[in-house]
């Protein structure tokens, strides 16, 4: 979904303890499996972000800010290419063999950071763990759906089944990094051991992470040879750290602090596959329920104003839906809601709903974009304060049950860069509320899980967007971007995903 496998927001960094900046500090060596020394062929690349990975483990991973780390240590069966489409990683070739089991052929001569042999039995090995029903696992087993084992064909072939048909099981085992299995019976959340290009030489939990470059890598580092990972959770601490070189390049930044630092350092913003969205519940209120009311809402925030003040300029101005170009089921006939506060009076009048009180939950993350929207919902008549909570309390609002009739949040489908990781806007169990109450769209959500054939699954994906927007279900704000900041004279490279490549990046000389 969204929040607590990422989120709601990518903000994993909010649980994270303040530390100085994880650059002055020398890191606590642990054991992980590598041989190399930290630093032995120079002053590191020093990457930094309000939070890094709480397990070294990618399995147990709480959230996508790991990310950043796996894509330097680990790697799965495929990727994503530039074109956003399922590429080769450990896995050169695939094919289905019905439509519950897919077979694999592995890329050949890969060896572990510890020196054993990248396998189908080590592919096994990580499933039937990842499957294994150990609670440790549950957020990264809930990310590939109805996986349901793994069988060993040969050395180089692997057959990967699934309980019901899965349009998108590619899409999901590109979050299934492959781990060592000789670590598995030692503490993997504070050891590693992958086939990526860097392997890990330290680390402090919730602080750094030191890596050297793995030179029998099959996607060997280019000039790289140390670098660092480090949590920074204060963003004016992490700005001066920018500024006196201590770190070469910081992502996750405020929007507001990367616009001031534009002016000295590369500031890039890339597409982060994330929607900035108004939840509407009728549960609580129920004249939301009233499609008058929801356009009112749709009608009464200037979008165009809220990227420019809410995101510092980064971001886009949705075209009425959830997806943005370049992701399956993105319908660029549909158009953006216009900015009309006086047609939003007239139907908030007409549905008899003047006067309304539409409370805003959110958390601190996001106090200013939920602010910013409330602003404009008081032009229109409609009284709205904005309730800021903890992540823990935010985390039930948002997936359990609200006791506000609006909700603040960013939705990231990045990981899937598919429609299916938007769970909340698709069916829900008993008890819990809905994001979007339509049983027309939440047919057509069910029915596109199912679809096989790409066509007609991108096809019942359009008919969603047109859906949810001929019925103003939920209020897009913004395509907000991730952004990353660094040094002119260094370069970071990133993927599709929006993680730093740091086997592609350069650090300052």
């Amino acid at each position: 979904m969204e929040l607590t496998r990422r989120k709601v927001l990518r903000i994993g960094g909010l649980a994270v303890a303040a530390i100085a900046t994880g650059c002055a500090t020398a890191p606590k060596k642990v054991a992980t499996g590598a041989t190399g020394t930290a630093g032995a062929a120079g002053a590191p690349l020093v990457v930094a972000s309000s939070a890094i990975t709480n397990s070294l483990d990618p399995a147990a991973a709480l959230s996508n800010v790991g990310a950043t780390f796996t894509a330097q240590v680990y790697d799965p069966l495929v990727t994503f290419g530039t074109d956003g489409k399922p590429a080769p990683a450990l896995a050169t070739a695939w094919h289905m063999v019905d439509d519950r089991t897919m077979e694999f052929t592995l890329r050949q001569g890969v060896k572990f950071h510890r020196g054993g042999v990248f396998d189908a039995a080590a592919v096994k090995a990580n499933i039937d763990r990842l499957l294994s029903g150990d609670p440790t696992f549950a957020f990264r087993a809930g990310q590939m759906g109805t996986l349901s084992g793994a069988e060993v064909v040969d050395a180089s072939t692997v057959r990967i089944t699934t309980k019901e048909p899965d349009p998108v099981l590619l899409n999901r085992l590109v979050r299934l990094s492959i781990t060592d299995p000789a670590i598995f019976k030692e503490k993997p959340g504070t050891v590693a051991s992958g086939t990526g290009p860097f392997r890990v030489t330290a680390y402090t939990p919730a602080k750094s992470i030191e890596l050297d470059a793995f030179p029998e890598s099959w996607r060997k580092s280019a000039s790289v040879t140390t670098a660092r990972i480090v949590a920074i959770p204060d963003p004016g601490t992490l700005t001066t750290a920018l500024r006196t070189g201590e770190v070469d390049g910081a992502y996750g930044l405020p929007p507001a602090v990367a616009a001031q630092l534009a002016a000295s350092f590369t500031v890039k913003p890339v597409t982060a596959g994330s929607c900035a969205v108004l939840s509407m519940i009728g549960d609580v209120e129920p004249k939301l329920r009233d499609k008058r009311v929801r356009l009112a809402l749709n009608l009464a925030v200037n979008k165009e104003e809220f990227v420019k003040s809410g995101l510092s300029g980064y971001g886009k101005v949705p075209n009425g839906q959830l997806l943005q170009p370049g992701f399956v089921g993105h319908d660029p006939s549909l158009e953006a809601f216009p900015y009309d506060p006086d047609r939003a009076k007239a139907l908030l009048k007409e549905a008899g709903a003047e006067g309304l009180t539409l409370n805003i939950a959110t958390t601190a993350l996001f106090k200013q974009q939920a602010e910013i929207a409330a602003g404009y919902l008081a032009k229109v008549g409609i009284t709205s304060e904005v309730v800021i909570q903890d992540l823990s309390t935010f985390i039930t609002t948002l997936l359990k049950k609200s006791e506000t009739p609006l909700i603040y949040w960013q939705t990231d489908y990045f990981d899937l860069r598919d429609i299916a990781g938007v769970s909340r806007f698709g069916p829900q169990p008993e008890g819990v509320q809905k994001h979007v109450d339509d049983e027309e769209y939440i047919s057509l959500f069910t029915k596109a899980q199912a679809e096989m054939d790409p066509a007609k699954r991108e096809e019942t994906i359009k008919a969603m967007a047109r859906r949810l927007h001929d019925e103003a279900g939920v209020v897009f704000l913004a395509w907000p971007q991730t952004v990353y900041v660094h040094s002119a004279r260094s370069d970071l490279k990133l993927n599709v995903d929006g993680n730093v490549l740091l086997s592609e990046s350069r650090k300052a000389i």
